[in-house]
């Protein structure tokens, strides 16, 4: 689903991406702004070609929306030859993710959610292919974020994070984090693991977080780090920007190997 800016569903293929471009600015700050969105080929409401660029955009919002929901009637939208979307990498606070979404024969319904905000809602597609991955550097950056904020108000430095992924099944993983804390000269460390598991609207739930402190400082920052790691327990994160609508994903993947990569098919071509 792509939210749509303004009040009225778009007749022209500028006023489609004027909407879909406006709708990116309340929660992207984009790199390539002007061109972000384009439409060619065709005769409005069929269009050969729509691709959004997200590249080197950075999420401006808090944290990330929503995804929308449509609510009552749909009305006949918009059919695209080829449809594409990426965003290499989308920048969120200190971490990159990397999207890639390309799908053919895709066929979109106008609706609007429960605010009356007009969006698009992907209701088939031919064939297509939809991967999320966020490097493990950029996980690492993540959990030290995490860690040194609440570290820090206890006077406590958090010198390293080691991150081991291993892959449970198709759609789950398993995490052991390793955190290595410091108070003045005295060292310790804390042993943090648990798992996400993907679901078919590609988001990763967290759960069974837990930790551990060897040593006097180790088990301190191990007192503090619980707390936080509860406010995470059981949380969705969405991989994708977006809603895949009413399409049914296949041959969902997740890869543990060099960082955290979800891979998904879709379509009625088998």
């Amino acid at each position: 689903m792509f939210p749509l800016a303004g009040k009225a569903f778009p007749k022209t293929d500028r006023e489609l991406t004027d909407a879909i471009r406006g709708a990116l600015l309340d929660v992207f700050t984009l790199s390539k702004s002007d061109n972000a969105v384009a439409a060619s080929g065709g005769a409005f409401p069929e269009l050969k070609k729509l691709t959004i660029d997200l590249d080197g955009a950075r999420v401006s919002a808090t944290e990330p929306p929503p995804k929308p929901t449509p609510t009552g009637k749909r009305t006949p939208g918009i059919s695209v030859g080829q449809l594409e979307v990426s965003g290499q990498p989308i920048h969120y606070e200190k971490a990159k993710v990397n999207l890639h979404l390309k799908a053919k024969n895709v066929q979109l319904d106008f609706a609007k959610d429960k605010a009356g905000h007009p969006m698009l809602v992907l209701t088939d597609a031919a064939e297509g292919q939809a991967e999320a991955k966020i490097a493990a550097d950029d996980l690492r950056a993540i959990v030290l974020a995490v860690a040194a904020a609440g570290a820090k108000e206890h006077g406590v430095t958090i010198q390293d994070v080691e991150i081991q992924l291993t892959s449970e099944g198709k759609r789950s993983v398993a995490a052991v984090v390793r955190v290595t804390a410091r108070k003045s000269i005295v060292k310790g460390v804390v042993r943090l693991t648990g798992r996400a598991d993907v679901d078919d609207a590609l988001n990763a739930t967290v759960s069974d977080l837990s930790c551990q402190g060897e040593g006097m400082i180790g088990k301190m920052a191990a007192g503090f780090l619980a707390g936080k790691l509860e406010e995470f327990n059981g949380r969705q994160f969405p991989l994708m920007t977006f809603s895949l609508g009413d399409v049914k994903l296949r041959d969902l993947k997740v890869d543990a190997k060099n960082g955290l990569q979800v891979t998904a098919k879709f379509g009625s071509k088998a």
